[in-house]
């Protein structure tokens, strides 16, 4: 999987040299034990401290390789929010039959763009089990709920 979009900023070199190493072993400790509060204070003190997404990685691949799979999904679960909300509009350029129907290719890209932005993306050993993460949707406009998308789940 890629990097968590946790790990974002660039630090200078003079400043890097400087930093502690607490920090990265708190990220390390948080992490192991999937606590929530501790791993966003520490990833709190890490961007104050300037590290940067690759010396975070760095940092955490150890950790990482005893369960990746639960590290990333602690990490998703913790940093992806598991609601969205968009408004879309029908672009004023579009062809006149595109307004006139019920669901156009514009709606249905924009709920699934949405919709995936919040899907977990840590696989599972059987994509098909009934556990697997679902995503759901609702479309309303001017004129109430417009339709309901349930069960969305990636197969891959």
């Amino acid at each position: 999987p890629s990097r968590p979009s946790c790990f974002h900023g660039e630090a200078s070199p003079r400043r890097a040299r400087a930093m502690s190493s607490d920090v990265l072993a708190d990220l390390r400790s948080a992490l192991r034990a999937r606590d929530e509060e501790k791993w966003l204070a520490a990833v709190g003190r890490a961007a104050e401290e300037g590290y940067n997404g690759e010396q975070i990685a760095e940092a955490l691949e150890e950790t990482i390789k005893e369960n990746p799979v639960a590290c990333y999904r602690f990490m998703e679960d913790t940093h992806r929010p598991p609601q969205a909300m968009a408004v879309l509009h029908m672009p004023a350029d579009g062809e006149e039959w595109e307004h006139q129907v019920h669901y156009s290719d514009t709606l249905f890209q924009g709920v699934l763009d949405k919709v995936w932005s919040v899907y977990p993306r840590v696989p599972h050993e059987d994509p098909w089990a009934d556990g697997v993460d679902k995503a759901h949707c609702e479309v309303i406009s001017s004129n109430g709920v417009t339709m309901k998308v349930t069960g969305l789940a990636s197969r891959f």
